[in-house]
């Protein structure tokens, strides 16, 4: 539990690297645009642009009213001394100016596409690299991370052409802090030491602290921790030496979680923590600000500070919720409502856990959109570079053959004719391959949602039964002793308190019954007959029957055969009127089928499309590559579901 908020929290570290993307602070010292402009004016009376670009990069952060009084400037001093690159350059400096400080993302677009005409009218590919590098970061502020992977990969093509060594750095470290959001950490490790590695080769102080900020974040993800202080003190250096507050906070907070959730120190990490909020607060950046009050207010709580806890989870959830952060607000929500049990009010913590879970049921679902996405992502992108190097190599083949044509011409004709039906072939068969690989990757990925799906539903139950349900319990243990002392209470007290003692056996009742329906525990430890008996005999009008071999099957197999029957039954007692279920399960040695019949009012499958249910139950059966067929009337509906597997599966 402790990890996953941790994994969950860190992964919004990209609002830093958009910061640092284009330069950091710096003080005005009192001096006016005007005599910023004419100090760097030679005699000639030519404006030094590049200086002037530099000026307005280190202010666009700490003063950003003076950086974008440059910029409009520079704008009308490239115009008059006629200076392509340097009002390419100029339009770049406004364009970041609305993205990272107005956040106006037309105007940012507006700006930079200006930019890259520019940039190619004089092909300058380094600029319209560094353009590029832009959009990703303006996609990545809009939250689209897969196109901004795209373009990020884009712009380094097209920097490593230009042999550009200023902004790879910066996209090798955006890079990082995406595939760290989506769950590669491998990756993210990859480009965050690479970005690193150029950055301390080029003397980029700013980016060698950003990527090593990327690099502590990816190998604390994988429990990686060789080496991990040393790389924090020399971050606390860079940044210290360049004023970077952005830097200081990664630093504090990084610290806190190497003693939180490595070293389970968590009296050393509050701190840390401390001190990162106090900086965060002082800029101010709210998002920051909400990230560290939400695990500070964790760590809190396992450091048994329980009011603490409280107040820091009552701050977070209001500024989470503000920020419409779901899943720093989740967190924070399940940490108050810890706090509040054991403060003993248990009707708010309750309230609590629930919207909890249903902030994290729809933050599991965003995931798994991303993760798919960025599947497909990664599949287009190959199929592209295939397509790409076989068109190569074929033009390459043509040129060859056409050479030794004008020698042997016949000769030439019959070897291209092999080659052509050669190539033919290969085609086809790299078309199958693609069209394999891509239902593969279709399976692997509905299999991953069921899994996480499963295991996702199993800790539900688990935290609500271990969790809330003893704590419930706990309270019906010590009500009796009160009740000794009724005596002394009035006949209305008594009665109420009787009440109340009959709602808590409803309250735990009801929350047995809820963990039990999200991960029977006689499905587990005694199969699939013993679970669908059980969850048949709790509804009056469904029948049970087993029938051929109790083997027991595995664990996968086990679970979605009964979320099948659960889903199918449900559907038909909420929708089809029915007065009477039928559950009838099928087990032979190398094949299991199982029909849920009702008779009900039935539908019409032309004209009644397939609802949310039905289309789960047909997801799951064909995760298993079984078969799922559907025939319903006037006179009711039945749904009957075949499976086959081999005795290798069943051990397995």
């Amino acid at each position: 539990m402790h990890r996953y908020l941790y994994n969950k929290l860190k992964r919004q570290s990209w609002l830093l690297v958009v910061w640092g993307a284009f330069g950091f602070s710096a003080a005005l010292s009192g001096q006016s645009v005007d005599s910023l402009i004419l100090k760097h004016t030679d005699t000639n009376g030519k404006v030094n642009m590049d200086s002037l670009r530099v000026i307005g990069k280190r202010l666009l952060y700490g003063h950003p009213d003076s950086a974008v009084a440059i910029a409009r400037q520079m704008i009308d001093l490239s115009t008059k001394q006629k200076e392509p690159l340097h009002l390419a350059n100029s339009y770049r400096l406004l364009a970041a100016y609305y993205a990272d400080i107005e956040n106006n993302w037309d105007s940012a677009y507006f700006y930079n596409r200006k930019a890259e005409s520019l940039y190619r009218s004089i092909g300058w590919k380094k600029g319209e690299g560094d353009v590029i590098h832009n959009y990703g970061v303006i996609k990545t502020q809009q939250g689209d991370y897969m196109e901004a992977v795209s373009l990020y990969t884009k712009a380094l093509r097209i920097l490593h052409e230009a042999s550009d060594t200023e902004t790879i750095p910066k996209t090798l470290n955006n890079l990082s802090v995406l595939y760290a959001y989506l769950k590669d950490f491998e990756k993210a490790e990859m480009y965050a030491r690479e970005c690193v590695a150029i950055s301390r080769r080029i003397g980029d102080e700013l980016m060698m602290a950003q990527g090593s900020l990327a690099l502590i974040d990816a190998l604390l993800s994988q429990n990686k921790t060789e080496g991990v202080t040393a790389m924090l003190d020399e971050l606390l250096q860079l940044a210290e030496k360049n004023n970077n507050t952005f830097q200081i906070i990664g630093y504090y907070f990084n610290y806190g979680n190497y003693y939180a959730y490595q070293k389970k120190d968590y009296r050393k990490a509050i701190p840390y923590y401390k001190k990162s909020l106090d900086l965060a607060t002082q800029l101010p950046n709210p998002w920051n600000i909400a990230r560290t009050q939400t695990i500070l207010a964790h760590v809190y709580y396992n450091n048994g500070q329980y009011e603490e806890a409280g107040r820091m989870a009552e701050r977070a959830v209001s500024r989470g919720r503000q920020l419409e952060l779901k899943d720093l607000t989740e967190r924070a929500l399940i940490v108050l409502a810890r706090s509040n049990a054991q403060e003993h009010d248990f009707e708010t913590a309750f309230h609590q856990l629930d919207s909890a879970y249903t902030l994290r049921d729809t933050i599991f679902k965003e995931e798994n959109q991303q993760r798919l996405a960025l599947l497909e992502m990664e599949y287009q992108t190959e199929k592209k570079e295939l397509k790409i190097t076989a068109l190569e190599k074929q033009r390459q083949l043509y040129i060859w053959l056409g050479i030794a044509g004008t020698v042997i011409l016949f000769v030439a004709l019959a070897f291209a004719y092999i080659r052509y039906r050669l190539a033919v072939h290969k085609r086809k068969l790299a078309e199958e391959e693609t069209q394999r690989l891509k239902q593969e990757k279709q399976l692997v990925a509905v299999q991953a949602t069921l899994d996480g799906e499963t295991a996702e539903r199993t800790r539900l139950a688990k935290d609500l039964h271990d969790g809330l349900g003893s704590m419930l319990s706990l309270v019906k243990f010590n009500l009796p002793q009160v009740k000794g002392e009724a005596a002394v209470l009035e006949s209305v007290d008594v009665s109420r308190f009787q009440k109340a003692i009959g709602m808590l056996d409803d309250s735990i009742q009801e929350l047995r019954r809820v963990a039990h329906h999200m991960m029977p525990e006689s499905l587990l430890r005694y199969g699939l007959k013993a679970s669908l008996t059980d969850f048949c005999a709790d509804i009056p009008i469904a029948d049970f029957h087993y029938f051929g071999d109790e083997t027991r099957l595995p664990e996968k197999m086990d679970i979605m055969i009964y979320r099948c029957i659960h889903e199918l039954v449900n559907n038909a007692i909420k929708h089809a009127q029915a007065s009477h279920i039928n559950v009838q399960l099928v087990q032979d040695k190398d094949r299991i089928s199982f029909t849920v019949q009702d008779d009900g009012i039935g539908f019409d499958q032309e004209q009644v499309s397939e609802g949310m249910g039905l289309q789960n139950v047909r997801q799951r059966v064909d995760a298993f590559q079984g078969k799922m067929n559907i025939y319903s009337s006037g006179q009711g509906t039945e749904v009957h579901v075949e499976l086959e597997f081999s005795n290798k599966d069943k051990n397995d």
